[in-house]
C-alpha cells in the first residue's frame, strides 16, 4: 500500500488542528518558549557578529568558538553530562507531545491539554523512555565513531522506538518485549522509510529559517506543526505496513 505524501502528511495535521491551534499550541507551550528564546538568540547573535566581525581578530574568535577550556572543543566532563541531563528532559517533552497528537489524529475527542508534554514522567511510561532513550544514545555514539553517515542513518533508524512503545503499552503487549526491541522494531519498520523521513524533514527548513528570522515569534505555530508532521508520520507508517512489518504488535 502507498504510503501518504508530504503533502497530505501536511494537510491531515493542518485540517486536525484547524479550530483548534490554541489548545496545541498550549501543548507544546514548552519547547516554544525554549525555541522562541533560542530564536532570539540566534538572531541576536547573527547581527552583533555581523556588526562586530570586521572588529574582531582571529584570536578573539578562536576564545569566542573554544573558551579557555584546554580540552578539544571546549568541552568538559561536567558539560557533556549536563548536554546528556538537558537533551533527556527535552525529549521527554517532546516524546509525551507527540504521543499527544497521535492520539488526536486517530482519535478527535482526544485534544492535546497543557499536560500533555509531562505524560512521560508518568509511571506507565517515564523507564521505558529513559531505557529507550539510553539505548539509543550508546547505539547512535557507536555507529558515530564509523564516521558521521552511518551514525545519521541510525538516528533515523531508532526514530520510531518511542512511538512503537506506546502501540506496545496500549495493546498490553509491552510487557512481552525488552525495551531494547523497540529499537529493533523501529528499525525494520523504518526500512525503506529513512529518506521519506529525511525528506520530510528538509521541507520544513524553509519554515525553521523563517521561524529564526522572526526573532522566535513564529516558533509558536512551526513547534506544534513539526511535532504533528513527525506523530503523522508514524501514524502513516504503521498503518500501511505495520502488520505486515511488525505482525508481533500489529497482528
Amino acid at each position: 500500500m502507498e504510503h501518504a505524501s508530504i503533502h497530505d502528511l501536511k494537510k491531515s495535521v493542518l485540517g486536525r488542528y484547524k479550530g483548534s491551534w490554541f489548545a496545541v499550541i498550549k501543548a507544546n507551550i514548552i519547547p516554544i518558549v525554549a525555541a522562541v528564546i533560542t530564536g532570539i538568540l540566534i538572531m541576536g547573535a547573527t547581527l552583533t557578529v555581523a556588526y562586530m566581525f570586521g572588529q574582531i581578530s582571529g584570536n578573539d574568535i578562536n576564545q569566542l568558538m573554544y573558551g579557555n577550556s584546554t580540552e578539544p572543543g571546549g568541552y568538559s566532563r561536567p558539560n557533556v553530562a549536563m548536554e546528556f541531563l538537558f537533551n533527556a528532559i527535552t525529549m521527554f517533552i517532546a516524546v509525551g507531545i507527540q504521543y499527544g497528537i497521535l492520539d488526536w489524529l486517530r482519535n478527535a475527542q482526544q485534544a492535546p491539554s497543557w499536560n500533555t508534554a509531562f505524560q512521560t514522567f508518568t509511571r506507565k511510561y517515564f523507564v521505558s523512555t529513559l531505557a529507550i532513550y539510553i539505548f539509543q544514545f550508546i547505539f547512535e555514539l557507536l555507529w558515530s565513531f564509523l564516521f558521521l553517515i552511518p551514525g545519521l542513518i541510525k538516528i533515523y533508524s531508532y526514530s520510531q522506538a518511542y512511538f512503537l512503545y506506546k502501540d506496545a503499552e496500549e495493546r498490553n503487549l509491552s510487557g512481552d518485549y525488552e525495551f531494547i526491541n523497540f529499537i529493533t522494531f523501529s528499525r525494520r519498520l523504518m526500512n525503506g522509510n529513512k529518506g521519506r523521513l529525511f525528506l520530510l524533514q528538509l521541507s520544513l527548513v524553509g519554515w525553521y529559517i523563517l521561524s529564526v528570522a522572526s526573532f522566535g515569534i513564529g516558533f509558536i505555530w512551526f513547534v506544534p506543526y513539526k511535532n504533528g508532521l513527525y506523530a503523522a508520520f508514524y501514524k502513516d507508517l504503521v498503518e500501511k505496513n505495520g502488520s505486515k512489518v511488525l505482525p508481533e504488535l500489529f497482528k
